[in-house]
């Protein structure tokens, strides 16, 4: 019988990509995980935009708090996050994520540019990873905030890029994704973009119905009842 182990652990890579399975599945799953963090980043204004459904880019802008350098270079190591610190601090979360898993498995499957400045700082930071691995990270001017490009979603997996949908579909579900989210915070202003022209653009006034009038039109409103 041979003494050779059967049971190895997994390299980084191919176990971020593992993980990227049960976090990152579609497109659209990349706008939640990215917009839910812009959302707890405290943003009044989040700009999504889309090329060809998100198959071949991604862009989240905000205006939230953004990161320093040393948040930014922890923010796509695995299990990193600034929702949680101890155990006893998942019986009382209020943000919409806390594991830390989305920004390191979304990076291990395409190629990534975040970038991102606090308000006390002159200067904001910029980072660009491929395969979840460092290629540049750099001083840049940028607004308070922070913007994430992701290019070429799932280039380095084919098989699961084969069963994603037309980029059609996917916007569609992009385009889902960002309304509920809209409509679930009434006070932010939510502008969606795909291929350049714009999708969905709500004011941001903390108006529920003011949302529901900028999605679905005038129409709609007047077969509305408030209770």
């Amino acid at each position: 019988m041979s003494n050779q182990n059967i049971i190895k652990v997994l390299d980084k890579l191919t176990a971020n990509q593992i993980a990227a399975g049960e976090v990152i599945e579609t497109p659209s799953s990349v706008v939640k995980e990215l917009v839910e963090n812009s959302i707890d980043a405290g943003s009044t204004q989040i700009i999504i935009k889309a090329d060809r459904g998100g198959i071949d880019r991604i862009t989240v802008q905000d205006n939230g708090f953004g990161m320093s350098k040393s948040d930014l270079a922890l923010a796509f190591e695995r299990h990193a996050t600034s929702k949680i610190s101890t155990a006893k601090d998942l019986d009382f979360i209020y943000s919409l994520g806390f594991r830390g898993e989305a920004l390191p498995s979304i990076a291990s499957v395409s190629k990534v540019e975040a970038t991102s400045k606090t308000s006390d700082s002159m200067l904001g930071w910029q980072l660009c990873l491929e395969d979840g691995v460092q290629k540049s990270f750099k001083e840049v001017g940028c607004n308070t905030g922070t913007t994430i490009i992701i290019n070429d979603l799932f280039y380095n997996t084919p098989a699961r890029k084969k069963y994603l949908k037309s980029p059609l579909s996917e916007m569609s579900s992009i385009t889902n994704i960002v309304s509920k989210l809209a409509l679930a915070f009434p006070h932010i202003s939510f502008s969606l973009i795909s291929n350049g022209i714009p999708v969905i653009a709500t004011p941001g006034n903390d108006s529920l119905i003011d949302v529901i009038v900028s999605l679905w039109g005038l129409e709609i409103e007047k077969n509305l009842m408030q209770i």
